[in-house]
C-alpha cells in the first residue's frame, strides 16, 4: 500500500460516520447530491466491491462511481424494511431500495427497486465505512 492511500484511509476514517444508522443516512443522503461522489467516496472502505446491476457487474469504488454517474442523476431513495445486524466491528444492513434515477435527462426519472445489502466495518478510530454493497433489482410487483 502507498503512503498516499494510507494517509487518504487514515483521513476517511477519521471523518467516518460515528455510528452504522448514522452511515446509512449519510449514504443515501448523497445519492441525492447534485455532484454525489465525494460524499460517496468518502464513506467507502478504500477496498469496497459493489455487486449490482441486471447483468451482475462487479466493480471497485472507482469504477462504480463512472458507471454510477453514467445512469444519471439519483433523485429520490426510499428504503422499506430495513434490518441491521451487528458483529463486532461489522455490520449488515438489508433492505428494500426504491431509486428514481434520470436516466434520459428530459424524461420522468426511471423507477429502479432493488433489494439491498450493505455491509458496514468500523475502523480502528470508530467510523464506518462501507465495505461491500450488493444490489439485487427486482421486477415490479403485477
Amino acid at each position: 500500500m502507498t503512503d498516499s492511500l494510507t494517509r487518504a484511509t487514515a483521513e476517511t476514517a477519521r471523518s467516518a460516520p460515528a455510528t452504522v444508522e448514522d452511515a446509512e443516512a449519510a449514504w443515501l443522503a448523497a445519492q441525492t447530491l447534485p455532484d454525489p461522489e465525494p460524499a460517496i467516496r468518502a464513506l467507502l472502505h478504500p477496498g469496497c466491491v459493489v455487486v449490482h446491476s441486471a447483468v451482475g457487474h462487479i466493480h471497485g469504488t472507482d469504477d462504480w462511481l463512472v458507471y454510477a454517474e453514467r445512469m444519471g442523476r439519483t433523485s429520490r431513495v426510499d428504503t422499506f424494511d430495513v434490518t441491521v445486524q451487528r458483529f463486532g466491528t461489522t455490520a449488515v444492513v438489508s433492505c428494500l431500495q426504491e431509486m428514481r434515477v434520470a436516466i434520459v435527462p428530459d424524461l420522468p426519472p426511471f423507477v429502479i427497486q432493488a433489494a439491498v445489502t450493505r455491509v458496514w466495518v468500523q475502523s480502528p478510530s470508530g467510523g464506518w465505512q462501507l465495505a461491500h454493497l450488493q444490489m439485487a433489482r427486482r421486477l415490479p410487483p403485477g
